[in-house]
């Protein structure tokens, strides 16, 4: 198992994980692998975190990645994965003489395939047929961007019964599709294991028979002729496509030949070929085709054309994108139709700066507001509804005549900002004012009363560790069972809070499966919900509220009762909190050993005397949170307006010397 491994079945970072080597002699010493991607023995890991309170997941997909690096070689997994056949099991394999290694192999991948998915299962043995690295899925798409994508299809006129995908990878956009009603699917990929791939994933997950090539679409098609109702594709963007070895009157480039550095556009038109008139492309590509000098040719051929009908950015830092640095969008495109009338218009949208997008923390990104938005308003415009497309600082819809410029940048992001309305975003100026104002104001009052203390010579308390106080009844430390079942319906999964969101400040986000014969943790008012790890700036507990009551909890997190007749949970909540617990398990997060943490014995009187203060130092920090949000908000409204022209400053707003003042304001 490697270091990544054991970081996410644990629920630390990948340099936690390297810290723990450098600062434990006694950490597992590898037992394979290299100097820079090192493999360790996971029961002895297991053992090793047992004995400092960490708890590891149980993943069926890791479990079957070790015993596949274990048993098999890559060829061996190559081979196993190219003779792969579906039976009432799970798989067998093709092979006569199968080994008891490649035995062990099926029967953990049918198990990890019952709890995680065929998909989840079988990519891992393709990663390890190519030599075991994660990264190997070049064409890998994310689930849920496929499935907005196979959305962004409806409506055709009959349906997409037909699709094609000419980068299939391993296959998520085809069975995207079938979900969706396509009874014929198309795909090829360059990689012959992962052409294997999509063939088995689209065999597990869908009704579909598939026809899946093996080649180089661009320079070997498989499907000459083929015209299909919809194209569905997230192809790879290369540095050069080898255009020479093209002919340059190849019918494909029906809108200008493509340069060598230009491998987006060649896909894009790859796609139309392949459509019926009136059929539609959705393809996800990187940002740059927007706006590339190189292409501003055949971009101008395509809005003249009508064929460009959409460009969508999406917000960055989208998992499992080998463009993570860079916003992908989403381009859809029609064949031109004869008998219809050339679109004069294109829809262009932003959500890379939009509020869903940034809702999430870290590389999270909360993707349902954003494929909402995305659905809504390119349904909107499809119908003919232009004008009800068009979303302040989302979306505009822009002339055709007005892309055609020197440059044709179909960049979303600055048409989207100046396309506002001016009441708006006074209106919402207005309002994160008001909140700034009132942020701000609760922010003063909280400090002032975090004030009201005064000095003591050193306290001598004696105290008590939670740990005994266990013991003796005064608190109870409760923590989520793991679950071992196999269920994975939505009936059987109940909302919960995790270590992630306490650390956060964020709602219960987390899901657990319950079991027929046992009771899930649920907090109560008055809970100190403590996360098992943390970063140094997360939050370190969180006191259960009517917000929290009844809710489960989930991984990661401990909870501690108290008995409200000897404890009051605000004093333990503080002394929590805000002891240094000693050396932690890694610099980059601060593993909560709970069970030593140090109770002052006081009476219950003072105790909520110092829980009370405790409890003013809690809502300072959220206070200043807040106001920290009301600042950003307000910024961003303001200096949208001011950059779009639907603002203005006042008269007298500024002075000689605050324009002449470097550090912006007067001395």
């Amino acid at each position: 198992m490697t270091a990544t491994e054991i970081s996410k079945l644990v629920g630390v970072t990948r340099a936690t994980v390297s810290n723990w080597r450098k600062r434990h002699d006694d950490f597992p010493k590898p037992v394979g692998g290299t100097e820079f991607r090192p493999v360790f023995d996971w029961n002895a890991v297991q053992t090793w975190l047992a004995d400092r309170g960490q708890d590891a997941t149980d993943a069926p997909i890791l479990s079957l990645q070790t015993e596949l690096r274990s048993a098999l070689s890559s060829d061996d997994a190559r081979i196993l994965l190219a003779g792969l056949k579906p039976s009432d099991s799970g798989w067998v394999s093709s092979d006569p003489a199968t080994t008891d290694a490649v035995s062990g192999v099926l029967k953990t991948l049918a198990h990890a395939a019952e709890v995680e998915g065929p998909r989840a299962a079988l990519q891992a043995l393709a990663d390890h047929a190519h030599g075991g690295e994660q990264n190997v899925g070049l064409y890998r798409t994310p689930e849920l961007v496929a499935t907005l994508m196979a959305e962004l299809l409806e409506p055709l006129h009959a349906g997409p019964a037909r699709v094609l995908d000419p980068a299939c990878g391993g296959g998520s956009l085809l069975v995207a599709a079938a979900e969706r009603g396509a009874t014929e699917l198309y795909g090829q990929d360059i990689s012959e294991t992962q052409a294997v791939l999509a063939r088995l994933v689209v065999q597990a997950e869908t009704e579909v028979d598939a026809d899946i090539a093996t080649g180089d679409s661009l320079h070997d098609d498989a499907f000459p002729g083929l015209e299909v109702d919809a194209v569905l594709s997230s192809p790879l963007s290369v540095r050069d496509w080898a255009a020479d070895r093209v002919h340059i009157d190849d019918p494909r480039w029906a809108y200008g030949t493509p340069g060598r550095m230009d491998s987006d556009l060649a896909w894009v038109q790859h796609a139309l070929a392949h459509l019926r008139p009136g059929g539609r492309a959705v393809l996800l590509l990187p940002a740059h085709v927007a706006s590339k000098a190189s292409g501003r040719r055949i971009r101008g051929a395509l809005l003249r054309a009508g064929a460009l009908r959409a460009v969508i950015t999406l917000p960055p830092r989208l998992p499992q994108l080998l463009w993570a640095r860079l916003n992908p969008q989403i381009w859809i495109l029609e064949k031109p139709d004869t008998d219809a009338a050339v679109a004069d218009s294109v829809l262009l949208v932003d959500t890379a700066a939009g509020e869903a997008a940034q809702s999430g923390a870290g590389d999270a990104v909360d993707w349902p507001p954003v494929a909402e938005t995305v659905r809504r308003v390119w349904s909107t415009f499809v119908e003919g509804r232009a004008a009800q497309a068009e979303e302040p600082n989302v979306s505009t819809v822009v002339r055709v005549v007005d892309l055609l410029d020197e440059e044709v940048d179909l960049t979303p992001g600055p048409r989207v900002r100046l396309a506002i309305d001016p009441e708006i975003v006074a209106v919402e100026a207005d309002t994160a004012l008001s909140r700034l104002r009132a942020t701000v104001a609760e922010l003063a009052d909280a400090s002032e009363a975090v004030g009201q203390v005064r000095q003591i010579s050193g306290a001598t308390w004696r105290t008590a560790t939670l740990s005994d106080l266990a013991s003796g009844g005064a608190v109870r430390i409760l923590r989520a069972q793991p679950s071992r079942s196999t269920a994975s319906d939505d009936e059987d999964l109940r909302l919960a809070i995790t270590g992630r969101d306490i650390a956060t400040g964020g709602p219960a986000s987390g899901k657990i499966k319950v079991e027929p014969d046992s009771l899930a943790v649920e907090v109560a008012i008055g809970d100190v919900l403590v996360p098992t790890v943390r970063g140094p700036r997360g939050q370190a507990f969180r006191i259960g509220g009517p917000e929290e009551e009844g809710i489960a909890l989930g991984p990661n997190v401990q909870l501690v009762r108290t008995d409200p007749q000897r404890l009051d949970p605000w004093f333990v909540a503080g002394f929590i909190g805000g002891i240094d617990e000693g050396p932690s398990l890694g610099t980059t997060a601060i593993h909560s050993a709970l069970h030593r943490t140090r109770i002052p014995l006081l009476p219950l009187a003072q105790q909520q005397r110092y829980g009370e203060a405790f409890r003013r130092l809690h809502q300072l920090r959220a206070a200043l949170a807040q106001a920290g949000e009301a600042v950003d908000q307000v910024a961003e409204v303001m200096t949208t307006g001011l950059v779009a022209g639907a603002l203005e400053p006042t008269a007298g707003s500024a002075t000689h010397e605050d324009i002449g003042n470097p550090r912006g304001g007067s001395e």
